[in-house]
């Protein structure tokens, strides 16, 4: 599990023409059978050696930096690619995400909490993403075990609390905006949810979680993007694997003038409109 974009509510200078990390904010990557973790980890290190470069990084690839500086020549930047393409839709991974509009979920909140309590964007995205992978565990009588990459003591932490949350008190949205979507109880969660911890980029399944929130998360603006047409077209999304349409991939407070494209719309089956936020009292790190 990696993050994608600023976790903080937004103020009204961004917008739908500001940068995809700053109008989206996510959590997710990708959901892995425990029998197929080795061979991708080999897989990912294997590509890493024949390249010489010491871990995969989303964005040094996409900005050329450091040991990726080799991507300026074109000819090696397609081959480097392609290459990595083939590692990705050989593996067994699903993708998952929880995928929020940042200046959409300011409106939608902000008149709700009128004494002006910071409504927690990085917990409303764990709870749902965590919640619908573990619904997905379940239909496949598995555990769930969480690994994100790790930021900082403050910011581990918080996330080892709000797994902790779900299984002591399930999710905390409104029962009434909730409904529909049949949250997991609490007791379901102790059943489903086993470990978390948090890990570094040397961990190949983080490598890969790090490359696939950036393209379902990029093309909240409309952009066309190669890497999520991929996923689309060899249904590696989690709304291809589940029969329940709400147990896919969440795009939440794209409603109004942040609406989503249909570009994307016709690859989620998921209603638009999310469950309640979860309030709380301020927290810089919400």
């Amino acid at each position: 599990m990696d993050d994608f974009g600023t976790r903080t509510v937004c103020g009204s200078e961004v917008n739908i023409s500001s940068r995809a990390n700053e109008f989206s904010f996510s959590l997710g990557g990708i959901i892995v059978k425990k029998s197929d973790v080795s061979s991708l980890a080999a897989d990912v290190k294997s590509f890493c050696r024949k390249w010489n470069i010491e871990h995969l990084h989303g964005h040094k690839i996409r900005t050329k930096k450091g040991s990726f500086g080799f991507l300026d020549n074109v000819k090696i930047k397609e081959k480097f690619l392609t290459e990595l393409e083939l590692v990705i839709l050989k593996s067994k991974i699903i993708v998952h995400g929880c995928v929020i509009c940042r200046p959409g979920y300011r409106v939608r909140y902000q008149s709700k909490y009128a004494d002006c309590s910071r409504w927690v964007m990085s917990k409303t995205a764990f709870d749902i993403s965590v919640e619908r992978a573990a619904k997905f565990a379940r239909a496949n009588n598995a555990k769930l075990t969480v690994v994100f990459e790790g930021s900082g003591k403050k910011e581990d932490k918080l996330f080892k609390k709000y797994f902790d949350d779900l299984k002591s008190t399930g999710t905390q949205f409104s029962p009434v905006t909730s409904a529909r979507y049949s949250p997991l109880k609490a007791t379901e969660m102790v059943e489903t949810l086993d470990k978390i911890w948090s890990d570094s980029k040397r961990n190949p399944l983080l490598q890969i979680a790090d490359l696939m929130v950036h393209p379902i998360s990029q093309i909240t603006l409309g952009n066309n993007n190669h890497a999520y047409d991929q996923l689309v077209e060899h249904k590696m999304l989690l709304d291809f694997h589940h029969a329940d349409p709400l147990i896919s991939i969440k795009y939440s407070c794209y409603d109004g003038k942040y609406a989503l494209s249909s570009h994307i719309q016709k690859h989620t089956r998921d209603p638009e409109g999310s469950p309640e936020a979860v309030g709380i009292a301020p927290d810089p790190l919400a």
